[in-house]
């Protein structure tokens, strides 16, 4: 009894200190001046400009979501990080937001490759731009992706058949005239020295379709090595996944496809596979409720998706044809606020994946690479 008198007299000691150490801090300005100081320099020194230095292949997903709403996810952008080069594989909505979080050096994000011209793997990209130059870009930001589609079925504003030019170049060009305000602005503001103009730009490269079976370089520098090939996300062509390489490892990321496979193909002696997954059963019964709401237009929309994604025991075939060890399934759809749709979501994986690992991504996993190893490692940064 007397020992737990005296737990009882120590507990009630430390809240009546944490008591007072708050109310002391609530009306001292002096006391919050301090606190402050001392919790931004402690962030300050939590940052991982480290995985520069880092020999190995990274990558980290900076959004794992969809066009579905989703607090816990941004939309789709996954960080390449190896041989002292940072890159970005698309860079929907919130991933800088996501980037910033898991304190990233977003000031050494040299390129972006899009693999479509979808608003969610696109639709970031003027926050990256501006907020890696305000980081400490001195040089513009590469973007690499896909040409204009060769035919738009129903143009806007008309009948028939018609060429639209809307490819990379397109998209870079509107969004840089978009922020020239902004940017003019913050020159003025605080100053080339601080803010360079040559920063501020993008420089788009359209990447040449390659075709099925053939893997175009787009990117090799100091044994980084980016790849696009072709993938099938019928009607939005062309559309790519992108194969990664550096120090013996290799990662592949299949962007938005159907079950196709060139994806296979692709990776074909890969350490890693990030690819894409909708569950079908899922989104179709979401499709019903919102169907049976009132809601016709957004129910044909959802099950529209249906024919131009993989589902995840399609993805898991794809990992097992190519005998890649490390599946993780990203672009989520639909989103999964709880365990249970975690694991209706997952339903069959299991029995179909004969070999290797399965993992559900989330925004802040990285997946680590060792060079010259085969093993790899996982880590939330989040």
């Amino acid at each position: 009894m007397r020992v737990i008198r005296i737990l009882g007299s120590i507990a009630g000691l430390a809240v009546a200190l944490a008591v007072l150490a708050f109310v002391a801090i609530r009306f001292s300005p002096s006391l919050q001046d301090r606190l402050l100081t001392s919790t931004v320099a402690a962030n300050l020194a939590k940052n991982n400009n480290a995985l520069l230095k880092d020999k190995s292949l990274k990558i980290i997903l900076c959004g794992t979501g969809s066009p579905m709403p989703d607090p816990s996810r941004a939309n789709a952008c996954a960080a390449v990080v190896a041989g002292g080069h940072m890159v970005l594989i698309d860079a929907g909505p919130g991933a800088w937001a996501k980037i910033a979080q898991m304190r990233l050096p977003g000031g050494a994000i040299e390129a972006v490759f899009l693999t479509h011209l979808h608003s969610d793997h696109f639709g970031g990209l003027g926050e990256v731009s501006l907020q890696g130059w305000i980081n400490g870009r001195k040089q513009a930001l590469d973007v690499y992706g896909p040409a204009s589609p060769p035919v738009v079925a129903t143009p806007l504003g008309g009948n028939g058949q018609s060429h639209i030019p809307a490819g990379t170049d397109v998209v870079v060009a509107g969004l840089q005239e978009a922020y020239r305000a902004d940017t003019l602005f913050r020159v003025e503001h605080h100053d080339m020295k601080y803010m360079p103009p040559a920063g501020e730009k993008m420089n788009a490269h359209v990447v040449p379709t390659p075709a099925i079976g053939v893997a175009e370089t787009v990117y090799d520098r100091d044994g980084l090595k980016i790849s696009a090939f072709l993938v099938n996300h019928h009607p939005i062509e062309p559309a790519f996944g992108y194969r990664v390489e550096y120090g013996g490892r290799v990662a592949v990321i299949s962007g938005d496809t159907m079950k196709f496979e060139n994806v296979a193909t692709m990776s074909k002696g890969a350490d890693l596979l990030v690819h894409e997954a909708l569950n079908e059963d899922m989104v179709s019964l979401l499709a019903n409720q919102v169907e049976a709401s009132g809601n016709a237009r957004l129910a044909k929309m959802a099950r529209d998706t249906i024919n131009y994604h993989t589902s995840p025991v399609e993805a898991a075939a794809i990992a097992n044809e190519a005998h890649v060890k490390l599946l993780v399934l990203t672009h989520l759809v639909p989103p999964l606020p709880n365990a249970i749709a975690r694991r209706m979501f997952m339903r069959g994986v299991s029995a179909a994946r004969g070999e290797g690992e399965t993992v559900l991504g989330d925004d802040g996993l990285m997946i680590v690479l060792p060079e010259s190893e085969t093993g790899y490692r996982l880590k939330n940064l989040l």
